[in-house]
């Protein structure tokens, strides 16, 4: 009868190799990454001028809510008071009433 055949291979072993394997591949492909991430011209420079472009962008959209909470109160004075309606009439669009007389004054002139 046959004797059985002894493996002289350590599964343990095997796998702390196979470990110790993709330990140092994934700690050199994160050194890989994190030079290029640092180095590039797509890195931290690209980073800090997107940073800077929405801090921008915030600033123009808080202008802009400012300027719409403006017109929004003008057109609400516009609708509820005549007076907002004259003035606009007369300043904007060079209107006046019946019987008024309007005196048109010159410009001054630029040098």
């Amino acid at each position: 009868m046959p004797t059985p055949a002894v493996s002289t291979r350590d599964p343990r072993r095997a796998t702390q190799a196979t470990l110790r394997a993709v330990a140092l591949l994934s700690g050199a492909l994160t050194l890989v990454f994190f030079i290029s991430f640092f180095f590039s011209d797509r890195g931290i420079a690209e980073l800090q001028h997107s940073r800077k472009q929405v801090n921008d962008l915030r600033t123009d959209i808080h202008k802009l809510e400012t300027e719409n909470a403006r017109l929004r109160a003008e057109i609400e004075s516009v609708k509820k008071s005549t007076f907002a309606v004259e003035r606009i009439a007369r300043e904007d669009l060079s209107m006046s009433k019946k019987g008024e007389i309007v005196y048109m004054l010159p410009k001054p002139a630029r040098h």
